[in-house]
């Protein structure tokens, strides 16, 4: 461990920094987890790509469609490729208090820097319920924990709820995928108590700029819009964060056509309720990445609908980029 329960706020405000990618699993064509294909993958992240961060096992790694064994397993090839390379938050969450306690415990144990869960499934929904729940998984593991408040879990916690949860010792940071007057009224509430992360790129620079928002903990993005040698968001954050906000804007603003994409093919979606990892999957592919097909019971992209991908991924200058990185 590099710090321990009681510091575990100061180190994550100290070094949950930069810009982190929640990465896809990869299948077999028999749907199997593919092993080779997901060392390959981070290999890309942190070699190619310098994601300073990976978000395992969630929702865009299709954590519904996972085994326990497979949970496990993702979490140890994933760490065990990385070998610290990267900062790694693992997904833990489960129906159950004892296989969350388990996947967290093993995540500590393999190496991760943190773990985060999403909010419990299968329960009352309770204030008083939910708040047991993280006290009593956060009390077996000396990693510090964050929260995933997704209402693809069937409910949201409330900005009180975030608030009355900092109070627990070692949770961390919150990932806020809820409207902005949700992330405004929590970013109050948790001031200096946890690091505050909106999941959408797009607001990233606004974000560092306007409220010292210190990471971008989660999405696609990273590896979507980002290609060898060609980094922006990566760029516009340390522009940003040296105070050149002039040159990270100019950045920031070359990414504008590839957003029209994502929020066609990912953010409209999903904000219909709708698990868009069939196109996280074939856009990761024309991008150079293993791809592959999403688990059921989601179904593949059609080929009709690949086509209509591509042709706005070369609208956007995305496979332009590509196509320059592999000379």
């Amino acid at each position: 461990m590099k710090y321990s329960r009681r510091d575990a706020k100061k180190y994550t405000h100290e070094h949950m920094k930069g810009v982190w990618a929640a990465i896809p699993f990869p299948f077999t064509q028999n749907g199997e987890l593919d092993e080779a294909a997901l060392r390959r993958d981070v290999r890309r992240y942190v070699d190619d790509l310098k994601i300073d961060g990976m978000f395992i096992g969630g929702l865009v790694g299709e954590v519904w469609s996972l085994t326990m064994e497979e949970r496990f397993r993702g979490q140890k090839i994933v760490l065990e490729e990385v070998n610290g390379g990267t900062k790694i938050i693992a997904h833990t969450v489960a129906a159950s208090i004892r296989d969350t306690v388990a996947l967290t415990q093993h995540a500590q144990k393999l190496g991760a820097d943190f773990a985060i869960m999403g909010n419990p499934p299968l329960n009352s929904r309770h204030p008083d319920v939910t708040f047991n729940f993280f006290k009593a998984v956060c009390a077996e593991t000396d990693l510090g924990v964050g929260l995933f408040n997704t209402a693809i879990s069937g409910y949201s916690l409330s900005p009180q709820q975030i608030a009355d949860l900092a109070e627990i010792e070692n949770i961390i940071c919150v990932k806020d995928a809820q409207p902005p007057a949700h992330i405004l009224e929590t970013r109050k509430l948790v001031k200096g108590k946890l690091v505050l992360c909106d999941p959408l790129e797009t607001n990233l620079l606004d974000n560092m700029l306007f409220y010292g928002d210190q990471v971008h903990m989660s999405s696609p993005a990273p590896y979507l819009f980002q290609t060898p040698g060609n980094l922006p968001i990566r760029n516009y954050y340390a522009a940003a964060a040296a105070g050149r906000e002039d040159e990270a804007r100019r950045i920031w603003a070359t990414l504008a056509r590839a957003r029209v994409v994502e929020q066609k093919w990912i953010n409209a979606p999903w904000s219909l309720g709708f698990l868009p990892k069939a196109a996280v999957k074939a856009w990761s592919e024309m991008v150079g990445l293993s791809g592959g097909n999403p688990r059921l019971p989601l179904k593949p992209l059609t080929q009709v609908q690949k086509d209509e991908l591509r042709r706005d991924l070369v609208w956007a200058g995305v496979l332009e980029k590509v196509a320059i990185a592999a000379e």
